[in-house]
């Protein structure tokens, strides 16, 4: 029929042929790829959130730290002052000012902060924001308490520093702008030293309040210049695992039905026989009935069409068998850890649904499919369990569309 047809019409079938052929196969090369790169950079960013995870403990038990230490500081500094003759102040009133005062504040925060940890309600990038922010008002409340030394001008940089690991610009950002706006705010309006100098009466005062304003700005866009690189350093990093991944898939992937290939069926068995588990293995090798006749009376065209969608059916039960395309239209299946007889229900199962296929462009097509199955033993390495499966397959195939299965201590059963 087809050598009846003019030339203009014998060209555009075949392209039209040509073209369906394409574009199955860049289909499901398409969608396998994306379904594999997301399946990869979930696990990455997954990955990523458990690290992050374990630097905010690391975040707020630094804060637990922090209070701890400037708690234990100020009580030696009071004991040392007291038994000097530089307090300028009652006893009473210097620990109520400067230890129990900042320092039940800080608590507070420090519990607030442990319930902001332990609660399962907020998300994991929530309390990250929430504890940087805590750790800055920690801050705040050491250098308004303890502002008259000039080293307490740099503990903002703790807080920012401490966000650098979590590379969200946000976060750092948030964090830099909080503590220098409280620094400001300390140093401007709030005098709880009486002792302290203020900026306006000291240019000394002055022009350190200004170079540490400066320094922590300076700092704090290096810290997002670091993030910049940090982050696309890792962008890096997971595009390059992620086609790594992708050439490593796909010498493992059959091309057109997106089941694995030949290549992986023989190195799973391998690791099946070196490994000696003591999981039991089935193998079911399965033919699709009169295939050649598909290819021959409506082209190779629909043929594939008709392995990509008999693959399809195999993946409905990739929980139960690892599904391989070992050549033409012939497949084979793997069964983990499943009795035989389980095994053979769901090759039945898989066989009346290749039977109800309906492609509405051809509905006089109509697929079979022949299944040998054979299980691996003490008795039985990987080369004679593929040669039992062939020989049950070839008992199954001189009836067509049927299921059979090879024991050794029997022939074939039906």
């Amino acid at each position: 029929m087809f050598f009846c047809l003019n030339d203009n019409v014998k060209i555009r079938y075949l392209f039209e042929i040509a073209f369906e052929v394409l574009f199955l196969r860049w289909r499901m090369r398409n969608i396998n790829k994306e379904n594999f790169n997301d399946i990869y950079i979930r696990a990455v960013e997954k990955e990523y959130a458990k690290i992050d995870g374990k630097w905010l403990q690391l975040h707020y038990r630094t804060s637990i730290v922090l209070v701890i230490f400037s708690f234990l500081v100020e009580l030696v500094m009071g004991v040392f002052l007291i038994n000097s003759d530089m307090l300028g102040t009652t006893v009473y009133k210097f620990f109520i000012k400067f230890l129990i005062i900042p320092s039940g504040i800080n608590f507070i925060f420090i519990v607030l902060n442990m319930l902001i940890i332990k609660s399962k309600r907020l998300s994991q990038t929530f309390k990250i924001y929430l504890v940087s922010l805590i750790f800055t008002c920690i801050d705040f409340i050491l250098f308004t308490v303890h502002g008259a030394f000039v080293a307490t001008y740099y503990i903002a940089s703790i807080a920012i520093m401490l966000t650098i690991i979590y590379a969200n610009y946000y976060v750092t950002g948030i964090t830099a702008l909080a503590s220098i706006i409280s620094m400001v705010v300390s140093e401007l309006f709030i005098k709880w030293d009486v002792d302290k100098i203020s900026i306006f009466q000291s240019t000394h005062r002055l022009s350190e309040f200004l170079i540490t304003l400066i320094t922590l700005i300076t700092f704090s866009i290096a810290c997002m210049v670091v993030i910049q690189f940090k982050r696309k350093k890792n962008s890096a990093i997971l595009q390059k695992e992620v086609e790594r991944q992708e050439l490593q898939q796909s010498v493992h992937i059959d091309e057109m039905t997106g089941i694995y290939n030949r290549k992986a069926f023989r190195d799973k068995l391998k690791y099946v026989e070196d490994t000696a588990s003591d999981v039991k293995h089935i193998l079911a090798i399965v033919d699709i009935d009169k295939f050649k006749n598909v290819n021959d009376t409506w082209g190779h065209h629909i043929g594939d069409r008709c392995l990509i969608e008999f693959a399809k059916i195999l993946k409905e039960y990739d929980t139960n068998i690892i599904p391989f395309r070992y050549g033409g239209d012939e497949f084979c299946l793997l069964f983990q850890d499943i009795s035989l007889e389980a095994a053979e229900t769901i090759c039945r199962e898989i066989q009346s649904k290749v039977n109800e296929l309906v492609f509405d462009d051809y509905p006089e097509l109509k697929l079979a499919a022949s299944f040998g199955l054979a299980a691996i033993s003490d008795k039985v390495d990987t080369v004679k369990l593929f040669i039992h499966a062939d020989h049950a397959l070839y008992e199954a195939k001189k009836l067509r569309n049927s299921v059979r299965v090879f024991r050794l201590d029997e022939t074939i059963e039906h």
